[in-house]
């Protein structure tokens, strides 16, 4: 079994780096790690813009992950840099494409599953982008994104020790 699926809780970071604020899941992940932060029962990992193909999909009642932070570039119409929360009670089930994640193609559909299929409990963390060049590659943040990296960093430490002690989010 993968490594990361074998700790309680998952924090994600989701996107791509060559499309300008598409990139903030990874940069928030690296921010984590030059931090040096580390508990046990999570897991750090940069997923890139595969999560749903690449991460979720290896995911069953075998692994032990309970509980994920899935970190992402959104665009809901608020100011840029603005940091929102969603969980499964934020998500309407019967619509499987939610307008929440910037790329075009829907996450929460494939989190939505894991919660109800192996009761997996779940926070996106987003950040309203300010732009997307896709598909002209331009890497880097805009600065109201760049400027919520480090805020998204503390909001998701906190929620996996706020998971991990038994507190409510």
């Amino acid at each position: 079994m993968l490594g990361f699926l074998e700790r309680r809780v998952l924090i994600v970071g989701c996107g791509n780096k060559l499309f300008g604020d598409d990139g903030f899941g990874p940069a928030v992940i690296e921010e984590m790690e030059r931090r040096e932060w580390e508990h046990p029962d999570v897991e750090i990992l940069d997923a890139g813009a595969g999560a749903p193909q690449n991460v979720f999909s290896l995911i069953d009642e075998d692994s032990k992950v309970e509980y994920m932070i899935v970190i992402d570039a959104v665009d809901v119409g608020a100011e840029p840099g603005t940091l929102l929360e969603f969980g499964p009670e934020d998500l309407d089930p019967d619509h499987r494409v939610i307008p929440v994640d910037a790329h075009g193609w829907s996450i929460e559909s494939a989190l939505l599953d894991l919660n109800e299929k192996v009761g997996l409990d779940f926070r996106i963390l987003g950040c309203q982008v300010k732009e997307l060049p896709i598909p002209e590659v331009q890497p880097g943040l805009s600065d109201p994104v760049r400027k919520a990296v480090p805020k998204a960093a503390d909001r998701a430490i906190e929620l996996a020790e706020r998971y991990l002690s038994g507190e409510t989010r």
